[in-house]
């Protein structure tokens, strides 16, 4: 059950072209083909590994900054210049304190592991139908893991 989200874009190939080189994957090979193109799969496999192990990451961080300790990993782009960090209240808040108040912003992260999960189950076809499908279990998921804060 769940409805059909729907395609958002047709003719066009949105993997990462290092990772499509990679594995030898083609845009019209993909366009012609479909599922059977060449170096597909594996190329999805590699793109969704990837973003699991971004998640397992998040968690990570979440579950030591709830504890009272360090995050435990740098942050990525922390002192790039184009990134301005705004001067934050006069209270200083810890981490932990941070977190909750912003929990909101890693909500999306559940969608994601369920999408991730049911392409694995796909054994990593992007066009199988079933992951156009959303997930009645969502709203529910969401809700345990925003009283929790925890994903």
């Amino acid at each position: 059950p769940g409805s059909d989200i729907g395609a958002t874009r047709q003719g066009a190939v949105l993997l990462p072209l290092d990772i499509m080189a990679e594995h030898s994957v083609r845009e019209e090979d993909v366009l012609r083909n479909g599922a059977s193109a060449q170096g597909l799969r594996d190329a999805v496999f590699t793109i969704a590994t990837r973003a699991n192990d971004h998640l397992i990451t998040a968690r990570q961080m979440l579950s030591s900054i709830n504890a009272g300790e360090d995050a435990g990993h740098d942050f990525e782009h922390q002192d790039e210049e184009e990134h301005v960090y705004l001067p934050t209240s006069a209270a200083k808040e810890t981490p932990k304190q941070e977190v909750e108040r912003a929990f909101g912003v890693f909500m999306p992260a559940l969608a994601t592991q369920m999408w991730l999960d049911k392409l694995e189950k796909s054994d990593f076809d992007v066009f199988n139908e079933g992951l156009r499908k959303t997930d009645w279990r969502l709203p529910w998921k969401a809700a345990w893991a925003y009283q929790r804060r925890k994903l």
